[in-house]
């Protein structure tokens, strides 16, 4: 799924002067294939990212997982522990270790975790502008006062997942956001864009939903098929991704106005009922 130039442009100069970024935006906008872009993009042909390190968080993503800590270790002569070098301690160790290499660092879905527990202390690193610094903090054997220079970190979040954990204001305050939202692509060879569907979910959605529920409309990747037999598979999608989808919003008391719209749509192009 190509991304926009301009977009990833604008997302690597954001990243350039602010160090650490979020991608927000709907299912299906291109977040994480987006990250992995600029983890790719090169300058006088060579690539400017010369490491990147990528977790995804979920729900049971701990500060040990992410940061550092201990882990069992069983052997003959028993339970033993060992150090446990998250992601985090990771890339800072080889940041500081390559100080002439610009590196990358992609957290995959930030808000699917305990952002408190997960960063715990370390919250206080993240601090583009944070300028010198008396207060040293330890990860791991490293001390810190701030982040490395040559460390960047690009998060990704779901917009539309309200059951998520919520990112407080001070997170807020340290990360630039930058929203993705759905566009027409011209996709690869072998691949088609459905347009006219894709044109009339974006039309009930520009009809129908609050400035808030505009965040939730499905992004382009939801379709792109295959061009052997593009119909079938864009029906197979309707039902099995977007319909799903759809029904989900509504349950939860989102884009209630397009309801009858959203069956209209469903019944034309699947020949099945949004609700049956």
């Amino acid at each position: 799924m190509p991304v926009l130039p301009d977009e990833k442009k604008e997302i690597k100069d954001l990243l350039d002067r602010r160090h650490y970024v979020v991608l927000q935006g709907a299912p299906g906008t291109g977040k994480t294939y987006t990250a992995l872009k600029i983890a790719e993009m090169e300058e006088g042909g060579e690539k400017i990212f010369r490491k990147t390190f990528f977790e995804q968080f979920h729900a049971e993503t701990t500060y040990s997982d992410f940061v550092y800590g201990l882990e069992p270790k069983t052997s003959s002569g028993g339970s033993m522990f060992q150090v446990k070098e998250g992601i985090l301690y990771q890339a800072v160790r080889y940041a500081i270790e390559h100080k002439g290499e610009n590196v990358l660092l992609i957290i995959d879905e930030i808000n699917r975790a305990n952002l408190s527990n997960v960063l715990g202390p370390v919250f206080y690193l993240f601090e583009f502008q944070a300028g010198p610094r008396s207060t040293i903090m330890n990860l791991g054997d490293l001390e810190l006062s701030k982040l490395p220079d040559n460390l960047y970190v690009i998060a990704t979040m779901n917009t539309a997942d309200r059951s998520l954990a919520v990112v407080d204001f001070a997170l807020r305050r340290r990360f630039a956001w930058y929203t993705l939202r759905p566009h027409k692509v011209t996709p690869e060879k072998g691949k088609t864009f459905m347009d006219k569907i894709y044109n009339r979910f974006s039309e009930i959605f520009y009809e129908y939903a609050t400035d808030d529920e505009l965040n939730l409309q499905p992004g382009q990747s939801y379709f792109i098929v295959d061009s052997d037999n593009k119909e079938k598979n864009m029906k197979e999608r309707l039902i099995y991704e977007l319909m799903p989808l759809i029904k989900e919003y509504l349950a939860e008391g989102y884009l209630l106005k397009a309801r009858d719209s959203f069956c209209d749509l469903f019944l034309k192009e699947t020949g099945k009922m949004l609700y049956e």
